[in-house]
């Protein structure tokens, strides 16, 4: 049964965290290339704004975890965000940026070749950096909402029966 709902739960944080890098890279994008921000502003404005619907449907649908009030969870929730998305998605964003900016001109090509497309270095260099940095810190989030957020009633159950 725990096993159920452990897959369950990481279809669902898998969902939210699709939609979430929708959010993401959506303000990304339309930050840098409409509104003319630097791409890293433009990162941070992106998952700034990603933020609040994570939380949203973290709490409400991920771990429904809606009897402790909000308030309650919302600073351990951004403690955890800020350490895995701001600080880990932007440190390896910003060095994925740095490393590929005008050196990834092979994966630029490659990708066009692929796909057909025709993208521009810019457009990969903070997509592909951004993909990366949100594979990790979505790794980190789950764990961290799991055993400091969102609390499991039947995980801390399991947890005192085995200690008993």
């Amino acid at each position: 049964m725990m096993q159920r709902i452990a897959y369950k739960r990481i279809i669902r944080f898998g969902l939210v965290g699709l939609a979430n890098a929708a959010i993401s890279f959506g303000i990304l994008n339309f930050s840098f290339y409409y509104l003319g921000v630097n791409k890293i502003v433009a990162s941070l404005i992106g998952t700034s704004c990603a933020l609040a619907f994570s939380f949203v449907m973290n709490r409400n649908y991920v771990f429904n975890a809606k009897n402790e009030k909000a308030r309650k969870q919302i600073f351990p929730f951004v403690a955890v965000t800020i350490s895995g998305s701001l600080i880990l998605l932007n440190l390896v964003y910003a060095s994925s940026v740095y490393l590929l900016d005008s050196r990834g001109l092979w994966l630029t090509q490659t990708i066009n070749q692929l796909s057909g497309l025709k993208l521009s270095q810019d457009f990969v260099d903070i997509n592909a950096s951004t993909a990366i940095g949100a594979v990790l810190a979505m790794v980190w989030n789950y764990n961290g909402y799991r055993i400091f957020v969102f609390k499991d009633k039947t995980t801390q159950e399991s947890h005192e029966t085995i200690q008993a």
